[in-house]
């Protein structure tokens, strides 16, 4: 059985549609078992409808219906229990269907597919004799039904059986809504191709150099179009691309495989192969979406080969993106007026492509559930990026509402940022600092607003991984003393090196077992005193003139870790005294909460650091047990979790008001601020998007009514509590400009 189970399962997650997923499942199952029927109910949150059958009428699918509870297959789903009955005519919940001509069959076993928690479907096998299906069929129909649970849940749930429109669930990358039609990005050669020999290795060597030139050529023209709208952030994104295509080991092994007898095609075929395959074995998530950015260098210098000179522009009206795996490239051949919205059916939150789109506030969804990029083409689409969903094809009277609701937001978020402007202070004159989380870009038009207390979390790995080697501490220096001067006078909290187990770089690839618990953050960095003290060196003379420089160091677990960077500190400040022949100043150095051991102990350390900022989207990882990018846990991750409130208040209790801040993502949610501002912290740094919205969050809030939300909060028992009385102080009258903001 176990060889039949697996064949079913490869057979439906390989077939090439929703439709032939389904049915190949029942067909399937039917054979196997010997059974006379075999039918697929999917849960569609309206209840349950028939999806695909074998042995039922074929016009009853899409069509019979049955709400939870309702007949035994319904009774079977709501109890979220398996039914084997000898003759299902005798059940007291048995109901015939009469479009589904099922009058025949007396045998009944019905198996509720359950994913994550929630109820996915049920799949039922009958038989026209009255008999009792066997333990062994029982447990062969419970095991497929375990195993294809998850693929079902994200094929066939977004695939509509009725009449209703098409409407397909995502994740959402880059916050709005585009209504446009779909446009596939070009098509792309495949760097999948039979090998080819060569006879004049010379000649295919010359050819492959001339496309990698022309290649970078296309990439310098696609930037300087993108140049006068974005900031540094995106620049590094295509210095990064002109890195790889400069790199001389990458040279070296083209040249090697023409040398060696193949075509210039084959030599990029399997060297950018070979190269895509190392990125996606990769742990961490960031550096696995790099294999999409490869392969796009690599399929460009193949077109190169092909079509020397590229391809002409084809874009006359805004569209939206659509592509298996939108690649930043991609978005930069479409001229932005013209981009409405990206669709990216695979890729990540943290892909290139959806870096980009934040950059160039244009709506995006990445990883679809179920949909093909040509079954979109041509299509109007409706993107909501805000819910995380899209529609094909959507009717007049959604389209009116999201145009509304598209209005409606774009007016608000103007008037938001507008008014930041504005001190930052609440009803009852408390003042509270907003700050920024940046990695490679400030935005300094913002900065200078009064509403802005300056940048409270700036990420330096993303510096680090935009090399193909270490940055050279002068080439730190650069990138910071850049940085401190946009900040113009206002504290800018830089963040040490935080590589390492889950996030290592791709010049120093660490492999570990459990990552989240390895070497990382500060562990690295005091390992390799050498690579930490050229960091802190540029830093600190970055600084020299500007003095708003704060330093923190991450996975702070011990006091001891404390005190060793304190002296590389110090150490630093004596040698460039020394070097530069005059006062140096030694810049404030904090830590961040993020390990549960930082929360119980912060009382003692408090004495050694001069700040403290909690990392959020850690602590509560670390607390509940949960990696959020763990699909198989990650809906676990709750940041809104009793525990994670009482760390955050016993962080708030230990630390005094000046000295904390928090720059996690639960600052930049109208509900996460309204939470920490209840718990006493009075410096938040956000998503730079989320400013406007927190900003009149607090300076229509009186603080002094927040004390009963506060013991309210401490006493929920659940998550949903939270939430829910979250959503009660938002429901404010004073706040309702804010209802399109946190209500999706």
């Amino acid at each position: 059985m176990i060889h039949t189970l697996r064949q079913i399962v490869q057979r439906v997650s390989q077939a090439e549609s929703v439709e032939h997923s389904v049915e190949e499942l029942v067909q399937l199952t039917k054979e196997a078992l010997g059974a006379d029927c075999c039918s697929l109910y999917l849960n569609d949150d309206q209840g349950l409808v028939l999806c695909a059958t074998q042995g039922l009428a074929p016009e009853s699918v899409g069509r019979a219906r049955l709400r939870l509870g309702e007949g035994i297959v319904g009774t079977a789903a709501q109890r979220e229990e398996i039914l084997n009955l000898a003759d299902a005519p005798l059940h007291p919940a048995f109901k015939p269907l009469p479009m589904t001509a099922e009058e025949p069959f007396r045998a009944f076993l019905a198996v509720p597919l359950i994913h994550r928690r929630k109820l996915v479907g049920v799949l039922v096998v009958q038989q026209k004799a009255a008999r009792q299906f066997s333990e062994e069929e029982e447990s062969f129909v419970l095991t497929l039904a375990s195993q294809l649970a998850p693929e079902l849940r994200g094929r066939a749930l977004t695939r509509t059986f009725t009449q209703r429109q098409h409407h397909f669930k995502a994740l959402s990358a880059a916050p709005g809504v585009a209504i446009a039609t779909a446009c596939l990005a070009r098509p792309r050669v495949s760097l999948k191709r039979p090998p080819q020999r060569a006879d004049h290795p010379q000649s295919e060597w010359a050819r492959l150099a001339s496309a990698l030139s022309r290649t970078s050529e296309e990439l310098e023209r696609l930037m300087t179009r993108l140049d006068d709208d974005l900031g540094e952030e995106i620049l590094q994104i295509f210095d990064s691309f002109q890195l790889l295509l400069e790199d001389k080991m990458l040279h070296r092994a083209l040249q090697r495989q023409c040398q060696a007898g193949w075509s210039a095609e084959t030599a990029v075929s399997k060297v950018v192969s070979e190269t895509v395959e190392r990125f996606e074995a990769m742990e961490d998530e960031y550096l696995r979406e790099r294999a999409a950015d490869v392969r796009d260098l690599g399929q460009r210098v193949l077109e190169q080969l092909a079509r020397p000179g590229g391809r002409q522009e084809r874009w006359q009206e805004p569209v939206i993106l659509v592509d298996k795996e939108i690649s930043a490239t991609m978005l930069a051949e479409v001229p932005v007026e013209k981009l409405a919205g990206i669709i990216s059916l695979k890729g990540g939150v943290n892909s290139h492509a959806a870096i980009l789109a934040r950059a160039m506030g244009i709506p995006a969804l990445v990883a679809v559930d179920g949909a093909r990029a040509q079954q979109l083409e041509g299509k109007i689409l409706l993107l909501d990026a805000l819910g995380g969903q899209f529609w094909l094809e959507p009717d007049e009277g959604l389209l009116q509402q999201y145009r509304q609701i598209k209005r409606s937001r774009e007016q608000r978020q103007a008037d938001l940022d507008a008014e930041l402007v504005q001190p930052c202070i609440s009803q009852d004159g408390v003042q509270v600092s907003l700050q920024i989380n940046a990695d490679l870009e400030l935005g300094s038009g913002r900065l200078q607003r009064a509403g802005l207390a300056g940048v409270g979390l700036l990420r330096t790995e993303a510096l680090f991984m935009s090399f193909n080697h270490f940055p050279t501490e002068l080439q730190q220096e650069r990138f910071y003393r850049q940085l401190l001067s946009q900040a113009a006078g206002k504290p800018v909290v830089i963040r040490t090196l935080d590589v390492g187990g889950d996030k290592p770089l791709p010049y120093l690839p660490i492999r570990e077992e459990n990552p989240f618990l390895g070497w990382r953050g500060v562990r690295l960095s005091l390992d390799h005193p050498e690579l930490f003290l050229g960091q802190l060196r540029a830093l600190v003379r970055a600084d020299q003139g500007l003095n708003n420089l704060q330093i923190m160091v991450p996975m702070i677990s011990h006091l001891d870790e404390i005190r060793q960077c304190r002296r590389l500190l110090s150490r630093t400040v004596q040698e460039l005294t020394e070097e530069l022949a005059q006062p140096v100043r030694t810049p404030p150095l904090g830590i961040m909460v993020e390990v549960p051991a930082a929360v119980l102990q912060l009382s003692n350390w408090l004495s050694e650091i001069d700040f403290v900022s909690v990392g959020s989207n850690d602590l509560t990882q670390y607390l509940l047990a949960v990696d959020r990018n763990n699909a198989q846990v990650g809906e676990q991750y709750d940041p809104y979790h009793p525990a994670v409130l009482s760390a955050l208040e016993m962080v708030a209790r230990q630390c005094p008001v000046e000295k904390l801040s928090l720059c996690g993502e639960l600052a930049s949610e109208l509900p996460g601020a309204l939470m920490l501002l209840s718990l006493g912290y009075r410096r938040l740094s956000m998503n730079v998007n989320a400013l406007g919205a927190i900003h009149y969050l607090i300076r229509h809030l009186d603080f002094a009514q927040l004390s009963a939300l506060r013991q309210a909060l401490l006493s929920a028992e659940d998550s949903k509590t939270v939430h829910r009385l979250l959503q009660a102080q938002l429901h404010q009258p004073a706040l309702a400009k804010l209802l399109p903001f946190y209500a999706r």
